[in-house]
């Protein structure tokens, strides 16, 4: 694959609901996820754009925003080519996230190969974990009609994450062909998938950009065809108005369980193994992460400053036994 066709697309127009209060106390401000500094001084956003530039150069590095987010989003992203921060005029979930930046992909590099990269996870030893993501960029050279999705290799239960298992008849391959794929499956699902040996879903994964508008009219016709028609605008002067109409008349639509669980047979998935990886889409795991590379005291100094209420304390309060012990190695959170 030649290089200037590695396209990467980053999901940043979340709001984390269920983590923002928690978010609100710690970081102040807003409490928006993937703009909050929680270890060290780069906001989550950033730590991603940073870790995704290893592979990747900014050039050709798209951002997906909320146009709500605005202004959180400039400060960031100061110095950022300003055609590669793309405001989404509404939040319509994860589908339209993620086809509205692949349709200006596709617009100014027609053959592009694409990562996808949420903007909301940890991920304790970066440098690993991006070299699973240059493998399956790889991958879609030997597989180009299928998504090549990187699943981890969990080493605990928890409850709200996708989980993909593999098919037993390709040992030796490095990716192996999906055998079913379950958005946030139920507890006792999740627990029997674990037993399996079933993998996390992180939500990052390559493809031909192709192969994702194929996938899309396979399983969405109407939202293909809803940004087949912005791809067409991109462009003129009238490609602003047509997006935004385009989303006053579009559904949420989720491209996991809406596009991913009902293609399962144009999946493979990657295995990484235990790497710090994580979704901070809870206080809990937020927590966790910080206990595992031995910085818990610092989140529970800042929540002290801020004179956090009980409710966070008796949170808190489980984790600091266990806060001298760092069991992640090369925590980039410098």
């Amino acid at each position: 694959m030649s290089n200037s066709n590695k396209w990467g697309i980053v999901l940043a127009a979340g709001e984390g609901s269920r983590v923002r209060d928690f978010l609100s106390t710690l970081c102040g401000g807003q409490g928006i996820k993937q703009f909050c500094s929680v270890l060290g001084k780069n906001s989550l956003l950033q730590m991603t754009l940073d870790r995704v530039q290893q592979l990747i150069p900014r050039e050709r590095i798209l951002i997906i925003v909320d146009k709500r987010h605005r202004s959180e989003a400039a400060a960031q992203l100061a110095g950022w080519p300003e055609e590669n921060i793309i405001y989404q005029p509404a939040n319509r979930e994860t589908a339209p996230g993620i086809l509205l930046p692949l349709a200006h992909v596709s617009h100014r590099c027609p053959d592009a190969t694409v990562a996808v990269f949420p903007s909301d996870h940890f991920i304790s030893n970066e440098r690993g974990f991006m070299t699973h993501v240059a493998q399956a960029f790889e991958e879609t050279e030997l597989f180009p009609e299928s998504a090549i999705l990187l699943g981890m290799t969990p080493d605990r239960m928890e409850e709200g994450y996708g989980w993909i298992s593999c098919r037993t008849d390709e040992q030796d391959k490095s990716s192996r062909a999906v055998g079913g794929f379950w958005e946030k499956p139920p507890l006792p699902h999740a627990e029997k998938l674990m037993r399996d040996g079933a993998l996390w879903n992180t939500f990052v994964f390559a493809a031909r950009a192709a192969t994702l508008w194929e996938i899309t009219r396979h399983t969405v016709p109407e939202l293909y065809g809803a940004f087949s028609g912005v791809r067409i605008m991109l462009g003129t002067a009238h490609a602003k108005k047509y997006i935004e109409q385009t989303y006053e008349r579009l559904s949420a639509v989720n491209f996991s369980s809406a596009i991913f669980a009902r293609c399962a047979e144009r999946l493979r998935v990657l295995a990484v193994p235990e790497i710090g990886w994580s979704d901070w889409g809870s206080a809990d795991r937020i927590l966790n992460s910080a206990m595992r590379v031995g910085r818990l005291g610092e989140l529970a100094a800042r929540l002290e400053q801020q004179r956090v209420d009980p409710l966070l304390a008796h949170l808190l309060s489980r984790y600091e036994p266990y806060s001298a012990a760092a069991t992640y190695e090369d925590a980039a959170v410098a």
